[in-house]
């Protein structure tokens, strides 16, 4: 997932993150390709879902809540990392 998909898929959650608070606060969305695939209530149900059902393709897992809240890793190089996954 390059970085204009993975703002594609950020900015799909964000359109549709009222509603998801209304329904779901407090879980995880699972997108992928600018669609709602589901809502779980721990992010491993979620990435787990991921993994089955895209494998090796990336996807978006976000926690459906108000703020979320980042946290940084300096020891973990973006640079060095295929991935990047940030864990609200």
């Amino acid at each position: 997932m390059g970085i204009e998909s993975l703002q594609q898929e950020i900015a799909y959650f964000e359109k549709i993150k009222q509603q998801l608070l209304k329904t779901n606060r407090n879980q995880f969305a699972l997108i992928k390709d600018q669609k709602l695939i589901g809502t779980f209530t721990t992010l491993q149900e979620a990435y787990e879902a991921g993994v089955q059902r895209f494998q090796d393709a990336a996807f978006l897992v976000k926690p459906i809540v108000e703020q979320e809240q980042y946290q940084s890793i300096p020891a973990v190089s973006a640079t060095k990392c295929p991935y990047l996954v940030v864990i609200g």
